[in-house]
């Protein structure tokens, strides 16, 4: 799915503020990143959060987020608490023309204890197209149940931290069935 009537450019801007206030406020950076690219992994993240807030709000549905400071703890409890449920949301950047398709791989760090999300959905940021999409979802049950590795097992790289990786085939494509499963 692509996010539709999300005005890019401002949003890129909105997401490089909010994550300059998350690094002020505590952020954590499991990753031992220099503040540029820490805050590039932050930024990347509020603009991927801006544009499933954007969709949430095409659909007419109330969510509430997490936006607390950093100061107590490492990492915000959820990107969106719907209906009492607990989402997160992960983009990584893509980096080539190819559109995604169910055999690449994704890491979801273990640290971030998948079983505290209710879903979690995964997407991508196209900055050559100006778009972000989301291909799919799943529980954090499900992620848990994936095997934890140190190396991307499609690209070959290694993760700075573990990681329980999965295909993105395993995700749900449906989105109103995601709707469907917050309500």
């Amino acid at each position: 799915m692509i996010v539709t009537n999300f005005d890019f450019d401002t949003q890129q801007s909105r997401a490089r503020r909010i994550a300059s206030e998350m690094i002020k406020n505590g952020l954590y950076s499991r990753f031992g990143l220099n503040s540029i690219k820490r805050l590039d992994k932050a930024y990347l993240g509020c603009l991927g959060e801006l544009a499933f807030a954007h969709w949430l709000e095409e659909k007419k549905i109330a969510y509430k987020i997490d936006n607390k400071g950093f100061e107590n703890r490492n990492s915000d409890e959820y990107d969106f608490l719907i209906n009492g449920k607990k989402i997160d949301i992960k983009v990584a950047l893509k980096s080539t023309l190819n559109p995604p398709n169910d055999n690449w791989t994704y890491g979801y760090p273990q640290e971030q204890n998948p079983l505290s999300k209710d879903f979690v959905i995964i997407g991508w940021i196209d900055f050559t197209r100006s778009e972000v999409g989301f291909y799919g979802w799943l529980t954090g049950l499900q992620i848990s149940k994936s095997p934890i590795v140190t190396k991307n097992s499609f690209r070959g790289y290694h993760y700075k931290t573990p990681n329980h990786e999965f295909k993105w085939g395993l995700m749900n494509k449906d989105f109103e069935k995601l709707i469907d499963n917050l309500f």
